[in-house]
């Protein structure tokens, strides 16, 4: 089908929501699509919105609206449309990249009057898939969320006359196609509006057909009628719409008048239940409800009135001829918008960068991510996407999830990824083959449709848990790969040789083997790189990009009380307890010490992980339960948290004397750097890239990896000297500060992510 490049008139209505607006206008400026204008319908405002607009110019449309009536100012901005299409979004959500792109796509196909796309919600703590190819009936009835066309068909419910019907946030009509039908029904104060314009549109024999695309993020704020993601609201002006909606619509196609009123009976007594809930759980008194179910009642009455004795408020069906044949439009985007970095869709923030190149558009894959999940590639990928962002750049993060939604959280969208075990029906035997396939393959099908409508440039991925395997195998986007220790490294340090790691290990060398750029976390990493894989530099550039972390304020850093020291001193481990991260010999070492120094006490957070490595299948023990056993006179002096939450695992950071994680491996060493943050000294292992992170005799102390004697000597020297507890902790802080910071990781992976691009554009030009 020819793709016609139409005009669009994108449409705002805003009242006293200025912060919202401006987040909305910065969204807009890195719209794919240029030809279209923008057009802010002001209600009766209190705040500086006026202000913020007129910063635009002739850049945006300004027309006032005397009444807080959405479908009064909807009628405002349609009259004074001057492009072929037109747009509504609301002034608190943001447009994907090629939400105007996607929508003129649709519009392709002549026949399609109506049409818009998924919204999703977006904010951190109420994330859920908001519309979707929505139905309604005429008597309100309405499946919002639909996975596909066929779903809900046939519909349950008494209605007739079903349609489809769009978000108000996100909904798109030929301009000529309203005009003639009138416009918004302005008795629709708030609520419903988009609904009536779809039955009536359907009923005057137009197709509304909306998309699976064209997405628009939405980040509910407080208006006058409602105060988000809270019970308070003017919810008898829905049951007024709703009551008057059901009667004009429902008689209009033949629906009987019992079923009609029984529908109205439904939805008032709905409410009349909710509001007696509110009541019961003690959130609203009884003269609350007592008023609210008034309200209710007076609303219906109201609602019934109007749709039985007055006609509805429509505009003039007979457009003018100005209407016919608008003027030209002031295009929205100018030569600076290209630059404009994003905007934290939820706080309205904006990083306080200048760009001298377009923001990159970067999807980064980490199969856990906080805050559901804080191991260290979760934890990794989310220190990169906060630094991105603050660089101003547009960050996508896909993870897995129960269910599909999207959420704004530390400066990147989050997409949770459901998958089923639905492909490769012949390697089920093979547990962990058979899993990351198929979530590998959800996440390409996710890629694609962020290819659709966001327009990412590149993907990032971990070789842990290879999440990008079937993207690069695909093509369709270059891919860089982060390695880490992976299952290929770990089954030789654990002796491990079944065909289900041995497959993995395949995948994460097919992985690194199709990258486009390896980056790497320490120099270990990439002679782990040679000689656990047999990749080198000829498959892919590799660079060094160290891990790098948030700085805590300086009231937050605890350096050793020098002066006051305390009279109990606490070590602190970090990690899960397995063989791989040295708790042995950690066991061992405190066995050792326990006599010389029991003044000390041993935290040991983490969770224990004894099934997974084979210990107890080997000793019918857990970690705790071994050292119970084994070392019954240290017990008093070591506690077992397990797995803590994030706020805890800062709170022991801080308030411990010496941190030491004895791990006879790790690409980097992530855990050392949180604890330098807070100025405290470290001990590791002469393993991996941990010779990078911590500076011996600097910062720390390392040994041999598998040397208890050796762990138990450096921790006790350490223990016995306040000074060192107080120099090394400084020295690490200052380290931290200086080398391993979040933004001087982000700026690495920029540098790469930018040559990455740079070298595909010149392939695909020759």
């Amino acid at each position: 089908m020819h793709t016609v490049e139409h005009t669009f008139s994108v449409v705002v209505n805003t009242t006293d929501r200025a912060a919202s607006l401006r987040t909305l206008l910065q969204a807009l400026e890195q719209q794919a699509y240029p030809h279209f204008e923008v057009i802010a319908v002001v209600g009766p405002t209190h705040d500086n919105t006026l202000e913020i607009l007129e910063k635009y110019g002739s850049r945006v449309s300004i027309r006032r609206c005397p009444v807080a009536n959405l479908s009064v100012s909807r009628n405002i901005g349609l009259q004074a449309a001057r492009g072929e299409i037109v747009a509504y979004i609301d002034d608190d959500a943001v447009p994907a990249r090629n939400w105007l792109l996607q929508l003129n796509r649709l519009f392709a196909d002549p026949s399609v009057t109506a049409t818009g796309g998924i919204v999703y919600l977006v904010h951190p703590h109420h994330a859920v898939v908001q519309h979707r190819l929505g139905i309604i009936s005429a008597l309100a009835e309405q499946y919002d969320v639909r996975s596909g066309l066929l779903d809900q068909l046939p519909p349950a419910g008494m209605g007739r006359f079903w349609t489809m019907r769009m978000m108000g946030t996100n909904m798109a009509y030929r301009r000529q196609a309203l005009l003639d039908i009138g416009g918004f029904d302005e008795f629709y104060e708030w609520v419903y509006d988009d609904s009536d314009l779809a039955v009536r549109l359907a009923a005057a024999g137009h197709f509304i057909q909306p998309g699976a695309e064209a997405c628009v993020y939405h980040a509910p704020a407080s208006s006058r009628n409602r105060v988000a993601y809270t019970y308070q609201g003017r919810w008898w002006i829905q049951t007024k719409a709703a009551v008057y909606f059901s009667i004009r619509n429902g008689r209009a196609v033949g629906v009987p008048r019992r079923d009609i009123l029984r529908r109205i009976g439904y939805f008032v007594h709905g409410h009349m239940l909710w509001q007696h809930h509110l009541y019961r759980e003690g959130t609203i008194s009884f003269g609350q409800m007592l008023k609210l179910q008034t309200q209710e009642i007076k609303a219906a009455a109201i609602g019934a009135a109007s749709a039985l004795f007055s006609p509805p408020k429509l505009l003039s069906p007979a457009p003018s001829q100005e209407s016919q044949t608008p003027p030209s439009m002031h295009s929205y985007q100018d030569e600076t918008s290209p630059l404009q970095p994003l905007a934290d869709p939820v706080s309205g923030r904006q990083p306080a960068v200048t760009l001298v190149e377009p923001p990159l558009r970067i999807a980064l894959l980490s199969h856990h991510y906080p805050p559901q999940h804080y191991e260290g590639v979760g934890r990794h990928t989310n220190l990169m996407a906060k630094g991105l962002f603050e660089l101003g750049h547009t960050v996508h993060v896909l993870t897995h999830g129960a269910r599909e939604n999207v959420s704004f959280y530390d400066g990147a969208y989050v997409h949770h990824v459901p998958y089923r075990l639905n492909r490769y029906p012949h390697l089920r035997h093979l547990h962990k083959v058979h899993h990351l396939l198929n979530y590998s393959h959800a996440v390409f099908e996710r890629l694609q449709r962020l290819v659709l409508n966001d327009d990412i440039q590149l993907v990032d991925t971990p070789v842990w848990q290879a999440d990008g395997f079937v993207c690069a195998v695909s093509g369709m986007l270059p891919v860089v790969v982060r390695p880490q220790t992976a299952q290929r490294q770990i089954g030789q340090i654990e002796r491990v040789r079944d065909d289900d790691t041995r497959l993995v290990g395949e995948i994460e060398e097919s992985l690194l083997r199709r990258a486009a750029y390896i980056a790497a976390n320490s120099n270990a990493t990439v002679s782990a790189l040679a000689e656990v894989y047999g990749i080198a530099g000829a498959y892919a550039p590799i660079q060094v990009i160290p891990h790098g972390i948030q700085p805590v304020d300086e009231q937050a850093v605890r350096p050793f009380p020098l002066h006051n020291p305390p009279t109990h001193l606490t070590v602190l481990y970090v990690g899960r307890l397995e063989k791989r991260k040295g708790i042995q010999e950690l066991f061992a070492a405190i066995g050792k010490l326990h006599a010389r120094l029991p003044h000390v006490r041993f935290i040991i957070a983490g969770a224990d992980n004894s099934a997974s490595d084979g210990f107890k299948r080997k000793t019918g023990l857990s970690y705790p339960a071994y050292f119970q056993k084994h070392y019954p006179q240290c017990a008093p002096a070591v506690t077992f948290l397990g797995e803590v939450s994030e706020e805890k695992l800062q709170s022991l950071y801080q308030s411990c004397d010496l941190f030491v994680a004895p791990s006879l491996y790790e690409s980097f060493g992530l855990i050392y750097l949180e604890a330098m943050n807070y100025a405290k000294p470290v001990v590791g292992c002469r393993a991996g890239g941990i010779p990078e992170v911590v500076d011996d005799g600097v910062t720390g102390r390392l040994v041999d990896p598998q040397s208890a004697d050796q762990l138990a000597e450096a921790l006790f020297d350490l223990l016995r000297a306040p000074h060192l507890l107080y120099e090394y902790g400084l020295a690490g802080r200052q380290r931290l500060l200086d080398r391993f910071t979040y933004l001087h990781m982000a700026r690495g992976f920029e540098q790469v992510y930018r040559q990455v691009l740079h070298r595909n554009a010149q392939a695909q030009q020759k």
